[in-house]
């Protein structure tokens, strides 16, 4: 037992709420907001809830996200200590702090559960609830969080400016991946984060022992390294071919998505050869995938993320394997005729404009991993 810990979540301020258009993230201390953020948990299952034993003995924090439009509370998460977490082996595990020393846990907040509306989940609802509280944790003293995520909200946390600690990890839930999130000005600055408009005036030099404890972490750990597509911050709803299709006439992007391919893999399976002919790319619709070379993993891409568009653009050979991650990995693919067969000039050039700047983005990013 670590005797007389300064609680982190103890400190909060539960004073101050985030607006960002319809939505509001907030502490509830109000009742009626507490038992609506417990009613929400319990009708999703909450991962984490173990009946009444949830987080014993442990400082823990709820937030809330409403909806401004009908006064509904539409996503909730729970913050606990994690140096008071590292006491348990399960919750230990889970968020694997057995990475960091006790000096570090001592500033960081473990977010153990999220749960946010079936109708809102492709919404900023998350995007809102995380930034306030990661904001809020910097404001009391603390230097990161951590949450551990399924496969399907992995794209939403990366957006943020999360970044993977660990892979894969299964449990009855499915696939986990423990993330962390802590001040890096040149990292939110290069995925566009729209975290870093809310961190104006922050000295980063102040959380550069996490920056460098990550850099050292991606150097012993290439399959940490993650993809980098940009998302524009207009489009409030995802959509997986954004990427690809910005810029598109209307007739242009009808005709281009006619001709994609959908394709379900699973877990393992491998979608592009190493050393194969580049004649095609595509996105990740759903899962994971993971770029190989040599047998290791180099990148791990989520939903939205495009692959193959190097070997494309270079009518080259592939560079390296493109391998399934998850099970019921859905992925969208194109052949050169999708784009050769576009009647519009305007059209095709804004595919290969789109495709040169996913490339240019990666290598902006795998620079970043390698300074």
């Amino acid at each position: 037992m670590i005797d007389n810990i300064t609680s982190l979540i103890d400190d909060l301020s539960v004073k101050w709420d985030l607006w960002i258009g319809q939505y509001r993230a907030f502490f509830p201390t109000e009742e009626e907001d507490l038992q609506a953020c417990m009613d929400l948990m319990e009708k999703a299952g909450g991962k984490n809830r173990q009946g009444d034993d949830y987080l014993p003995n442990f400082s823990s924090q709820i937030a809330a996200c409403q909806d401004t439009r009908s006064g509904e509370i539409i996503a909730a998460l729970c913050l606990a200590d994690a140096l008071q977490l590292s006491e348990d082996s399960c919750w230990k595990n889970t968020y694997q702090l057995e990475l960091f020393d006790e000096d570090q846990l001592s500033t960081m907040a473990v977010f153990v559960d999220m749960i946010i509306e079936e109708e809102y989940q492709k919404t900023p609802a998350a995007a809102v609830l995380i930034s306030h509280c990661f904001i809020e944790i910097l404001k009391a003293g603390g230097q990161a969080i951590l949450l551990s995520c399924e496969a399907e909200r992995f794209p939403i946390f990366k957006r943020l400016g999360l970044r993977p600690i660990g892979l894969q990890q299964k449990s009855n839930n499915g696939i986990h991946i423990p993330m962390i999130c802590f001040p890096d000005e040149d990292y939110f600055a290069t995925i566009h984060s729209p975290v870093i408009s809310l961190l104006r005036g922050l000295d980063f030099m102040t959380y550069k022992g996490f920056q460098d404890w990550y850099q050292d972490l991606v150097d012993h750990n290439q399959d940490l390294r993650i993809g980098s597509t940009y998302f524009p911050d207009s489009e409030e709803q995802f959509t997986g071919h954004k990427s690809i299709t910005e810029g598109l006439s209307p007739a242009g992007k009808k005709a281009f998505l006619k001709n994609a391919i959908v394709i379900t893999y699973n877990e393992e399976e491998v979608l592009l050869m190493e050393n194969d002919g580049g004649k095609t790319f595509g996105f990740v619709r759903q899962g994971l995938l993971k770029v190989m070379i040599n047998g290791k993993t180099i990148v791990l891409l989520g939903e939205g993320d495009i692959f193959g568009e190097i070997a494309f653009i270079l009518e080259s050979n592939r560079s390296a394997q493109v391998v399934a991650a998850s099970p019921n990995t859905e992925v969208v693919q194109f052949s050169e005729s999708a784009v050769n067969n576009l009647e519009s000039e305007a059209d095709r050039t804004a595919i290969w404009r789109n495709l040169a700047r996913a490339m240019a983005q990666k290598l902006i990013l795998t620079n970043k991993l390698l300074d």
